[in-house]
This record gives structure tokens, C-alpha cells and sequence, in this order.
């Protein structure tokens, strides 16, 4: 055994060979100890992620487009930091008119991209287009016919049991009028007492 190590300690490719194991072995334990203290991390290997986290103290450039009608400033498309609510709305819009109604805004309601805000005035019938609702006791049969698509006889009878019998108190007393149950499903979301 003692020949063999011998001979290949007197080799002339032995002090090449030693020297190319002791720089493999350097390197490996420079990379060992970048890869342990942080100083480097391996890329290959592993799929690059195109993740993006966010979260608390994260800032993020999301953005909504939202709309502003009625009685605001101005009136008009806005683009808002996502997670915005409508208050954030109304200062953009430079604040809402004197005759807006805030008994019918939520300010701290949130905002959702590609929502449009309607902002009634005192005593305005808001559009059911724009979000609103008839109140059955203020609408003239009229209102009914036009904006709930009643017919002429419904839109007559709602306006008659509400002169004979006061204002309605509840909307699920249209059924008293009477009305088919088919017709106050189809109307229910779209008005108001």
C-alpha cells in the first residue's frame, strides 16, 4: 500500500492534481459560506416567481375608475387608489354641492373599479338607472308606470290603496293592492317606503 502511495506522490501530475482539488475545494467553501450568512442566493434550480406580495406597509399602484354624479362639485370619472371609500370620492371631486342630501350618502362606503356614484339633492327622486329607488309612497302613477314599467291599471290601483289607506309602511304591503306576486318580486329591489 505504502508503494502505491508512494509512486503517486512522485507522479508528475500529482502537485497538479493537488492544486485543482484544493481550488475546487476553496471555491466550494467561499459559495457554502455566501449562501449561509446571505451574501448570495442560488438562482439556478428553481423557476423565478413573478409574485408580488402586498400588504401593510407595502405600497401598492393599483387604481379604480369610479364616477361622480348628481350633486358634486365636479361631476365626472375618477381614478382612485384601490381600497378607496367615498369620502375619498367627494374630496376629489372637490365636495359635495350645498343641497346634497347626507342623509342618503355613506362616505365611509367602499369603492369598486368601474363604479358610478350618484350624489341626490335634498328631496330628489334618484333614477333607478342610477342606482335609486321609487318611493311607492311619493310616486304619482305616472313615476310607476314609466320608471317600474306597471302597467296603466297597477300604477292606478298602488296610487288609489295609498289615498284610501295612508302611506304604505311597508313595501310588501304592494301585495294588498293587490298585485301579482310575480310583478312585486319583479319591482321589490327597486323601490323604497
Amino acid at each position: 500500500m505504502q508503494a502505491w502511495l508512494a509512486r503517486v506522490m512522485r507522479s508528475r501530475f500529482f502537485v497538479l492534481g493537488a492544486l485543482a482539488l484544493a481550488v475546487v475545494l476553496l471555491v466550494g467553501l467561499t459559495l457554502n459560506a455566501l449562501i449561509i450568512f446571505g451574501g448570495w442566493t442560488p438562482t439556478f434550480g428553481r423557476p423565478q416567481s413573478q409574485l408580488i406580495i402586498s400588504g401593510p406597509g407595502v405600497s401598492s399602484n393599483a387604481t379604480i375608475q369610479v364616477s361622480a354624479l348628481g350633486a358634486i362639485a365636479a361631476p365626472g370619472d375618477y381614478t382612485l387608489p384601490e381600497g378607496s371609500r367615498i369620502h375619498d370620492l367627494v374630496k376629489a371631486a372637490g365636495g359635495l354641492l350645498p343641497d346634497a342630501d347626507m342623509t342618503r350618502i355613506d362616505l365611509a362606503g367602499k369603492l369598486v373599479d368601474g363604479q358610478m356614484v350618484y350624489f341626490p339633492r335634498v328631496g330628489e327622486q334618484v333614477p333607478i338607472s342610477l342606482g335609486g329607488k321609487i318611493n311607492i309612497n311619493l310616486a304619482s302613477a305616472d313615476d310607476l308606470e314609466n320608471e317600474l314599467g306597471l302597467s296603466t291599471a297597477i300604477a292606478e290601483r298602488i296610487v288609489a290603496y295609498r289615498a284610501a289607506h295612508g302611506p304604505f309602511t311597508a313595501i310588501s304591503q304592494l301585495l294588498l293592492v293587490p298585485i301579482s306576486r310575480t310583478t312585486y318580486d319583479r319591482i321589490k329591489d327597486l323601490i323604497t317606503v
